[in-house]
């Protein structure tokens, strides 16, 4: 027996070493699944006709590991190879899958599939939708893999959809995971790579989506993946075509067809086809363009991506307009514009529209340009009121649940402080008739009570800070929000300006005058929402003196006659003859008195305006009279605050977004000014403003700024070298420098201006922009360049309310510009700059 117990014992233990060993022996389908995952990256068609091949072996695996691997390499490879129904039939299996085995992975794995086929059939919205519903099924799922694909196609979804800030946190989450894989975390990582340089492209940062490529292609040379490379190729030419470096773009795009023909890839030849007709429109090359598109289209069919076979249909259009074949071209054009419209892609209907009112302006087909100019003009409109109306909607509701809280949390402590007034009444009573130890008991109550009504001051006073930072917090976002607007708005008043001064079709003269009343229209609301911001955060603006007042007044009104003239308004200045002065900070004034002003001719829609000064006891009376709409008395408590509009406003035109009043009372309190209103609703309003008088004339303070005069046609010589991170901001300054006649360089990074420098190039004046990218600060890149350039005159340029760095600049005396620039306040200050430079001898 006791021989029998070791043999036995030693048995268990040979088994228990042996599970081990056995559960950590690879299994050879999924060695051989892996194999042909790698292969899919190398040569996409051959991959799929080898797992095609394979089916009887892993289809029906025993193993739900191996034909949940085998469905997902298999769909991989046609997705590749754009093979729909091969693609459809694995995703159903995949949900058998999961159905049969409960397998979350195969289920989510599923989704991910379906949300990839949605997208490329133009539906983005309806996969990211699919995506989100399956957010904790996915961070479930027990294989690794799945969890990287599905925060890699969530990232590329977002990505495809514009909302790149979602988009990267789940790039980047993808990489992550990739390197962390039991399996496949090489080609993982290299898929991630390239969607992640894809991503910093269309974030507008050219050169770090270029240093991801130099990383990333490596690693694809050394896995053989020749699908990777092709589209690394092709990245590498979109940022040379931005970079405006077309013979390096055409030349990768070319690298990144043969790589696509070779491997069979219909979604990498489509695009690398579309692209080099891009460049090849751009060049007018047409007869050229017309054999690419219709190859690309056939490419695109071949990949089921239908936005693709829209674009390359416009292009082909495009080609056939500029051959002179123009029915047949419009004919692509505009089915290409009716898939835009009906797949909900405003942005690039838009551009379509501008590009086919171009092409009819080439042909010579005027009345057709203007027309397209127009839809063009109102689909832009549109976007650019949603975006808008998006934008302070969300503003709006911020503030309005800060305001509630705050509300309820006072309510709260008034009635825990009543409740302990009524506590201590009470205890008073006791202790009056009580004995002497009841009295000092109750004064040990009484004492115990005072505790709890400071803690509730105490929490009071922190429910006030609490609403005081949903405040600063509502400014702050306002800022930055107003920022990230300034930035298109910037470039389109130097493009407009440029198309001003090029234009010399008197038909298009008024579609001009109409983008310059919108851009001004925009730059109100702009500074009417900085102003606001501003005055809320209590940010000083400047120090009170005496300011002329009847100056200011004549100022103010001169800057509107002509608006009001054009309206059919009696726009009349009325003054003290012996003069007016008051005391008052002169920004802030001349603020207040430009919005009343402003205010009281877009609320007349005929009749006239009255702006009078009069005498009250030792102040000055400024009253704006005007015979407009008028205000009802139940809404005119509410005139001055942010965001209100009277219900007859919203039948008006241009009845502004209800911020003017509210800067103007923002504007008085600062300065301890006195503000009010009379009106009748139908008779019309008085606005009025009190200010205290002041006595000596000496010591006035300058109105502020007086009117620009108009830009001249004149052209301007010089250098300028002009310094922005945004391609789309460099060429309008590129368009509207041009048509002044001044030579300049361009660059996007500080190392690449001083490389303009090294070149030879001396310029006069020196345009930064305060936001350059990672590793650069526009205030030291200017400083750098103003101390290699002695004689040359240099301003910052920024879009922001408030920074550090602005301040430093302006309390060194560097010139700050806000952005966007006015064309006509820009000029003159060049003009100066100029004038002070010795004409060159050469050009560079």
């Amino acid at each position: 027996m006791p021989a029998f117990r070791s043999l036995l014992l030693a048995g268990i233990l040979c088994l228990q070493g042996a599970l081990p060993a056995m559960a950590q022996a690879p299994n050879p389908d999924l060695a051989e699944l892996d194999r042909l995952q790698t292969l899919v990256q190398r040569n996409s068609a051959e991959a799929l006709q080898a797992l095609q091949a394979e089916a009887p072996r892993f289809a029906s695996a025993a193993d739900a590991d191996t034909r949940r691997t085998y469905l997902a390499a298999l769909t991989d490879a046609a997705f590749e190879t754009g093979q729909a129904a091969v693609v459809t039939q694995a995703i159903a299996q995949l949900k058998a899958l999961a159905a049969a085995q409960h397998d979350v992975s195969a289920h989510v794995l599923a989704v991910a599939f379906e949300a990839r086929q949605l997208a490329i059939a133009g539906k983005t919205r309806a996969g990211l939708d699919a995506l989100a519903r399956e957010t904790a099924a996915a961070e479930q799922a027990t294989d690794p893999w799945v969890r990287w694909l599905y925060h890699l196609t969530l990232g590329v979804l977002h990505s495809g959809n514009g909302q790149f800030e979602t988009a990267l946190p789940h790039m980047l989450r993808s990489l992550e995971l990739s390197r962390t894989l039991p399996r496949q975390a090489a080609t993982a990582e290299l898929r991630s790579l390239t969607h992640l340089e894809q991503l910093h492209f269309d974030m507008k940062n050219p050169e770090r989506a270029l240093q991801t490529i130099r990383e990333t292609l490596p690693l694809a040379e050394r896995l053989g993946a020749r699908q990777a490379q092709g589209w690394l190729h092709l990245h590498r030419g979109n940022v040379a075509n931005v970079q405006g470096d077309l013979g390096t773009a055409m030349s990768a795009y070319r690298q990144a067809l043969a790589i696509a023909r070779d491997g069979g890839l219909a979604g990498l030849r489509a695009t690398a086809l579309n692209n080099l007709g891009d460049i090849l429109l751009q060049r007018k090359a047409y007869a050229e363009v017309e054999p690419l598109m219709r190859e690309a289209m056939a490419a695109y069919r071949d990949a089921h991506e239908l936005s693709g076979v829209a674009l390359a249909q416009a292009n082909l259009g495009f080609s056939l307009m500029g051959q002179g074949r123009i029915a047949a071209g419009v004919q692509e054009v505009e089915a290409s514009i009716r898939f835009m419209r009906e797949a909900g892609a405003q942005p690039m209907e838009e551009q379509l529209l501008a590009e086919l009112s171009r092409m009819y302006e080439q042909a010579g087909l005027y009345r057709e340009a203007i027309d397209t100019t127009r839809q063009q003009q109102a689909l832009a409109r549109d976007l650019f009121h949603t975006e808008r109306d998006q934008a302070v909607a969300a503003l709006q509701e911020r503030f309005n649940s800060a305001e509630r809280q705050r509300q309820i949390e006072q309510l709260a402590q008034a009635n825990r402080v009543q409740d302990a007034e009524l506590r201590v009444r009470r205890l008073q009573q006791i202790g009056l008739a009580a004995t002497v130890a009841l009295a000092l008991l109750a004064a040990g109550i009484s004492f115990w009570q005072y505790r709890r009504t400071r803690a509730a001051n105490a929490a009071l006073a922190a429910a006030r800070h609490q609403a005081e930072g949903a405040l600063a917090e509502k400014n702050l976002f306002l800022a930055t929000a107003s920022h990230d607007l300034r930035q298109p708005v910037h470039a389109m008043s130097l493009m407009v300006e440029a198309i001003g001064l090029r234009n010399s079709d008197p038909v298009l003269r008024p579609l001009v005058a109409d983008l310059r009343t919108s851009m001004q229209a925009m730059s109100q609301l702009f500074n009417a929402l900085l102003d606001l911001s501003r005055l809320e955060s209590g940010q000083p603006v400047g120090t009170q003196g005496a300011v002329d007042l009847n100056a200011l007044l004549a100022d103010v009104v001169r800057l509107f006659r002509e608006q009001a003239s054009l309206g059919g308004l009696a726009l009349r200045l009325r003054l003290p003859r012996g003069g007016a002065t008051v005391w008052a900070e002169p920004v802030l004034l001349r603020q207040a008195l430009t919005n009343l002003v402003q205010n009281a001719i877009r609320y007349t829609p005929q009749g006239k305006v009255l702006v009078s000064v009069r005498a009250r006891g030792g102040d000055w009376l400024v009253e704006v009279r005007d015979t407009g709409i008028g205000i009802a008395v139940a809404e005119q408590d509410r005139v001055f605050s942010p965001y209100y509009r009277g219900e007859r406003a919203d039948q008006m035109a241009d009845a502004g977004h209800g911020l003017g009043l509210a800067v103007v009372a923002r504007c008085a309190e600062q300065m301890g000014a006195t503000y009010g209103l009379q009106s009748r609703a139908g008779r019309g309003s008085c606005f009025w403003l009190r200010l205290p008088a002041h006595a000596t004339p000496a010591a006035v303070a300058p109105a502020g700024p007086v009117a620009m005069q108009a830009i001249t046609a004149d052209p301007l010589r010089g250098r300028c070298l002009v310094l922005d991170d945004d391609p789309h901001v460099l060429k309008a300054w590129r368009a509207m420098l041009d048509a002044w006649g001044v030579t300049a360089a361009y660059a996007s990074t500080g190392a690449q201006a001083h490389a303009r420098l090294d070149a030879g190039f001396e310029p006069d004046a020196i345009f930064c922009d305060q936001r350059l990218g990672p590793g650069d600060s526009g205030f030291t890149v200017l400083r750098q360049l103003l101390a290699r350039c002695p004689q040359a005159s240099g301003a910052m340029v920024s879009g922001e309310l408030q920074s550090a760095e602005l301040s430093q600049a302006e309390d060194e005396g560097y010139l700050v510009l806000r952005k966007p620039l006015d064309p006509a306040a820009l000029r003159p200050l060049l003009e100066t700059w100029l004038a002070r430079q010795p004409a060159h001898t050469a050009t560079p």
